[in-house]
C-alpha cells in the first residue's frame, strides 16, 4: 500500500490515540530514564483498545511502526536538535542562496520568481507521509496568500531521510486530493536544497522551515512550520525590517 493513501476515520482515530497514549508519554523517558514496565503496560493497553485489523492496516501503510522498532527508537532518545538548549549552526548566519535559481528541481506548482524582491523568504521541507506536515498546509497557504512581503517556497522529497525516489504522479494526486497547498512546491529530485541548507542546518526533522531575510541572506529562525512555532518569529522579523 502507498503512504499517499489517506487514513479511514477509524485509522485516524487510532493514530490520534497512539500519539496521546504511547508517543507523547515516552518522549522524556529515554536512555537511563527508560521504564520498561511502563512501556510494556502502554503497549498492552493500546493493543487492547483497538481493532487488530485497523492496526495491521496502518502497519501495511507504514503509518504505524512495529513495536520493537518503536521501542528501540524511543529508548535511544531524541537526536541533539530535539533536546533542550540546542541551536542550529545556521542561526544568525549568512547563507548562500544561489542554488535556489541555479538548481534543477521538478516544479509541481507555483514558481520561485521574485523571491529576491521580497523582504523575507520562507523555505520549507516536507513529505506527504509526514502527518505533522499535513497540519501546516493551511498555515503556509495563509502566509503565501496574505503576506505580500514574504515568499514561500517549499521542497518535497519523499526520501528525504533515505534514498527512496519520489513518485511524481502520486505526489500530484496527493496535492490535488488535499486541496489546501496554495504555494510553490518543488521536488528536490537531485537533493540540491537538502544538501545546500537542510543538512547544514542540522535540524533533521520535517516539516522544517528556514526564515531568511533576502537583503542579507541571514537565517533568523529554523524550526517547525506550524503557526504556534513559527508565527511569532516571522512576525518579529517582518517588524524589524
Amino acid at each position: 500500500m502507498s503512504t499517499f493513501e489517506p487514513e479511514t476515520p477509524g485509522e485516524a482515530s487510532v493514530l490520534d490515540d497512539f500519539r496521546v497514549r504511547v508517543w507523547k508519554p515516552f518522549q522524556e523517558i529515554y536512555e537511563d530514564r527508560w521504564d520498561q514496565a511502563k512501556w510494556d503496560a502502554a503497549v498492552v493497553d493500546f493493543n487492547a483498545r483497538h481493532d487488530p485489523a485497523i492496526l495491521e492496516s496502518l502497519r501495511a501503510k507504514k503509518k504505524l511502526p512495529p513495536w520493537d522498532a518503536l521501542e528501540a527508537q524511543i529508548k535511544k532518545g531524541p537526536p541533539p536538535f530535539l533536546r533542550p538548549g540546542w541551536v542550529s549552526p545556521l542561526l544568525g548566519k549568512r547563507v548562500n542562496l544561489d542554488w535556489i535559481d541555479q538548481g534543477s528541481f521538478i516544479s509541481i506548482q507555483g514558481n520561485k520568481d521574485g523571491w529576491q524582491n521580497k523582504k523575507v523568504l520562507v523555505l520549507e521541507f516536507w513529505a506527504s507521509w509526514c502527518r505533522p506536515c499535513h497540519r501546516v498546509f493551511d498555515h503556509l497557504s495563509e502566509i503565501a496568500l496574505n503576506q505580500p512581503d514574504v515568499k514561500v517556497i517549499t521542497f518535497n522529497h519523499e526520501g528525504i531521510f533515505s534514498q527512496a525516489a519520489t513518485d511524481i504522479e502520486a505526489l500530484k494526486a496527493f496535492i490535488k486530493m488535499k486541496g489546501n497547498l496554495q504555494y510553490p512546491i518543488f521536488v528536490d529530485i537531485n537533493r540540491i536544497a537538502i544538501n545546500a541548507i537542510f543538512k547544514p542546518g542540522q535540524n533533521l526533522s520535517i516539516p522544517l522551515v528556514f526564515i531568511i531575510t533576502t537583503q542579507d541572506h541571514v537565517v533568523h529562525w529554523v524550526g517547525n512550520a506550524d503557526a504556534e512555532d513559527m508565527g511569532e518569529p516571522l512576525s518579529k522579523v517582518l517588524a524589524s525590517l
